[in-house]
C-alpha cells in the first residue's frame, strides 16, 4: 500500500467518523422524535402545568389522533386557550373540532359552506296561532318547511346529551353519529350524542310540526370548509307543543351504535 493511498484512507477515515458523529448528535430532532415521541408533552407541561401530559395521554388513549393533537398545539400562539377548549369540550368530535381533525369527524362535507336555508319565519293559516309558527330563527335551518300534522302511534327520534324533549327531531332513528352530525347538520358544539329519546304520539292526538330538509350547517364559527351538508329529512316542535304532557311521555332508547 502506497503512503498517498494510506492518506487517502485515513482522510475518508475521519470523514466517516465525523458523518456518523454528526448524525447521531443530540441535537437531531428525528432522533429525539424516535427516542421520545412524547418530548412535545413534555414541553406543554411545563408551560402549562403539572396535569397537562396525563391528559393528553387520556385524550389520545380515548382516541384523539395523536399526530393532529401535536399539530394543533405547534401551530397555535395560544397553547393555553387550546388546552381549555379541550378540556371544556363536551365530546370527543368536539374535540376534533378545536384540533381540526376533519377525517375523524362523520358526516361532513370537505367543499365550502353555502347558506341555503330559508331567509324568513312561515306561519300556517289553518293553524291560526302565531305560538305554532316557524320563526325565522328556526327556519333558517331548513331548506323547506310545511306544516305538518303526525297522526296517533307516529314514533320520533332525538339524539343528544341535552334536554330530551328538545325542538328538533327526526321522524327515522339515525343509525350512526354521522347521520346527525353531517345528515341533520348538527355541530359537534351544541351536542354530545350521548342518548337517543323516542317520543309516540298518543292514541286519538295529533302532533303538529314542521317537517323539511335540513339546511347546511358550518361546522364551527369562521370555518367555511369543511361544513355540515344536511339534506335529511327533520321535524320542529313549537314549544307550545312541547307541553308537560308531551315530556312525560318522552323516553329514553338505546343509540343505534
Amino acid at each position: 500500500m502506497t503512503r498517498f493511498t494510506q492518506k487517502m484512507m485515513l482522510i475518508l477515515l475521519i470523514f466517516t467518523s465525523q458523518l456518523v458523529i454528526n448524525c447521531s448528535s443530540d441535537n437531531d430532532p428525528i432522533n429525539e422524535e424516535i427516542e421520545n415521541p412524547t418530548g412535545w408533552m413534555d414541553d406543554l407541561e411545563r408551560s402549562l402545568g403539572t396535569g397537562t401530559k396525563a391528559k393528553l395521554n387520556n385524550w389520545v388513549e380515548k382516541g384523539l389522533d395523536n399526530t393532529k393533537l401535536k399539530e394543533a398545539f405547534s401551530k397555535t400562539s395560544d397553547k393555553a386557550g387550546l388546552m381549555t377548549k379541550l378540556e371544556t369540550a363536551i365530546s370527543i368530535y368536539h374535540q376534533r373540532v378545536h384540533i381540526e381533525d376533519w377525517n375523524n369527524i362523520p358526516g361532513i362535507a370537505k367543499s365550502d359552506y353555502k347558506s341555503n336555508g330559508l331567509l324568513a319565519g312561515i306561519n300556517h293559516p289553518d293553524w291560526n296561532d302565531p305560538a305554532l309558527d316557524l320563526p325565522a330563527i328556526e327556519a333558517a335551518n331548513f331548506v323547506d318547511a310545511t306544516a305538518t300534522v303526525l297522526p296517533s302511534g307516529t314514533k320520533i327520534y332525538r339524539v343528544t346529551g341535552g334536554n330530551p324533549a328538545g325542538g328538533y327531531w327526526t321522524k327515522e332513528k339515525p343509525k350512526s353519529v354521522g347521520a346527525v352530525i353531517g345528515g341533520t347538520a348538527v355541530q359537534p358544539a351544541w351536542n354530545d350524542f350521548s342518548k337517543c329519546y323516542e317520543y309516540e304520539v298518543p292514541q286519538k292526538q295529533t302532533l303538529k310540526v314542521w317537517q323539511g330538509i335540513t339546511a347546511k350547517q358550518p361546522i364551527t364559527a369562521g370555518v367555511i370548509n369543511p361544513h355540515l351538508p344536511g339534506g335529511e329529512l327533520q321535524l320542529f316542535i313549537p314549544p307550545a307543543v312541547r307541553d308537560d304532557a308531551f315530556k312525560k311521555l318522552v323516553i329514553q332508547i338505546p343509540l343505534s351504535w
